[in-house]
């Protein structure tokens, strides 16, 4: 185990020299469908040299580092963030200052990439955009499906700002006839870019509007505008999977909401990055996974 410094620790240092064209950040707590989503994905990753950091927040750190051990590929790194409970902003904040690459994407656990998803995507990022998923199929189709004459339907919001600047977000987007959604939440952007708003706002919390605040933020503090792009699959599960604090859905995201609205009211476009990085400093644990090794011993590569 190695806790989070200033400077990357041996066990952590990458194998290659070269800086991986693309960082993925997936945060984690205790979803089995990692193991899936890595085995289907470990081709893309690896064939790309992809640098794959999987954060753990308030894991259970046995059957975590049993995943990653499992499916270990070069690239590939876990960090720990214990006895605290899951906020995928906290989780995306301290990856990211992990991260080696200026390209960051952001990637659920339960989420398999269809063709050349990545490669295609960062050939559209561009220097003025950030990119989100344009639709996301079920692994499992469901029981019934019921005829419609509408093909599409979305709902959205817009912001302007006292300085003119606008904001648009689709926060669903439901294809009637393919059963496909939107993907906002899984976002391709430059390192720059999420550095400059301060990173995502781990005070949002439970489920609900920590992916759409980003994009608000990006467009409305830099101006940047949003692409959509490809299809991917996500392994369909019940609510009972996603960690609510004991809340509702509704709740969670409702107080969230008026959350991010009181900040925008106030011209208040910032993240909390910073103070999520110090906060952690030397409490994050990095975790290089088990190899496959006949001996009992753990390898650690040389830096």
């Amino acid at each position: 185990m190695r806790r989070l410094t200033g400077e990357a620790p041996r066990g952590f240092a990458p194998r290659v020299s070269a800086r991986p064209e693309l960082s993925i950040i997936i945060p984690w707590k205790d979803r089995p469908e990692l193991g899936i989503a890595l085995r289907r994905n470990r081709r893309v990753f690896v064939a790309n040299g992809y640098e794959v950091l999987v954060v753990s927040c308030g894991g259970a750190p046995k059957p975590f580092r049993e995943l990653l051990g499992e499916h270990r590929f070069p690239g590939l790194r876990g960090v720990e963030l214990p006895d605290t409970m899951f906020n995928k902003g906290l989780a995306l904040n301290i990856g990211a200052s992990l991260a080696q690459a200026e390209r960051l994407f952001f990637l659920d656990a339960d989420i398999v990439l269809r063709g050349d998803f990545l490669g295609e995507s960062m050939k559209r990022l561009g220097t003025k955009y950030f990119l989100t998923v344009d639709r996301v199929f079920e692994s499992e189709k469901p029981e019934t499906e019921r005829s419609s004459y509408l093909r599409e339907l979305s709902y959205a919001m817009s912001f302007v700002d006292n300085k003119g600047r606008t904001a648009h977000v689709e926060t669903n987007h439901l294809n009637l006839r393919d059963g496909s959604r939107s993907g906002p939440g899984m976002v391709l952007l430059r390192r720059k870019h999420f550095e400059a708003v301060n990173g995502m706002n781990s005070d949002l919390f439970g489920w609900g509007w920590e992916d759409l605040d980003l994009l608000v933020r990006l467009q409305l503090e830099l101006g940047l505008s949003q692409r959509k792009h490809g299809n991917i699959v996500h392994l369909s599960h019940g609510d009972e999977r996603r960690d609510l604090g004991g809340e509702s859905r509704g709740i969670s995201e409702h107080r969230n909401l008026a959350r991010c609205l009181e900040n925008y009211q106030r011209g208040h476009y910032w993240g909390t990055r910073v103070d999520d990085v110090q906060t952690w400093e030397g409490r994050a644990v990095r975790i290089e996974p088990e190899p496959r090794k006949r001996s009992g011993k753990r390898l650690t590569p040389a830096a």
